[in-house]
């Protein structure tokens, strides 16, 4: 099993890679034997992940947002069909039902990096919310019960009863020296 996490730009740094790491070691259970981290940094922002189907076309596939907190053992994330988050049930109705903080795949799909990459321009240009709005209106998916909420929503889904959230675009709260009420309860590194 291979695990993947993206790291380009300048809103997350190795800290954040380490971070991830140490929590899949420390806390999730996974026993994996490749950690990869995609660095390319092709379009500037979150369409980068995409390479990863590009890159990794056989094995069992499980990719992690370098937001998501693990703090717990988690259950069984590794799919068959291509396979990411479904958020309704922890957020307010948006342009996508999806989020792509944890994805999951077994063997080759690459297909989703070739449509992407042959008309990449104009998808980037389309879907300037986000890559979950690509794959909401293009790829063919399947979903992952209800597994990982947001810290946002902490107080109505009490993130404590699941192994892992999301801080959707909240990174800040990982890192050192940030010491509000969530560092008491996830914060190890």
């Amino acid at each position: 099993m291979r695990i993947i996490c993206c790291r380009f730009g300048d809103k997350f740094n190795q800290w954040h890679v380490d971070n991830l790491k140490h929590m899949i070691d420390e806390y999730s259970g996974l026993k994996y034997d490749s950690f990869e981290v995609i660095t390319d940094d092709l379009y500037g922002n979150w369409f980068n992940k995409f390479q990863m189907y590009d890159r990794f076309r056989d094995g069992e596939n499980l990719y992690f947002d370098l937001d998501v907190i693990i703090y717990n053992k988690l259950p069984n994330l590794i799919r068959q069909n291509f396979t990411l988050l479904d958020d309704t049930w922890w957020r307010k109705p948006a342009h996508t039902p999806l989020n792509s903080s944890v994805v999951s795949w077994t063997g080759d799909v690459s297909y989703i990096w070739e449509k992407f990459k042959k008309y990449d321009e104009f998808f980037i240009t389309t879907y300037t919310r986000g890559s979950d709005e690509w794959y909401y209106k293009n790829i063919k998916y399947e979903t992952y019960d209800q597994i990982c909420p947001s810290i946002k929503d902490y107080l109505y889904y009490k993130p404590l009863s699941y192994s892992m959230c999301t801080l959707g675009q909240m990174h800040h709260l990982q890192e050192k020296g940030w010491t509000g009420w969530y560092s008491n309860y996830f914060l190890k590194h």
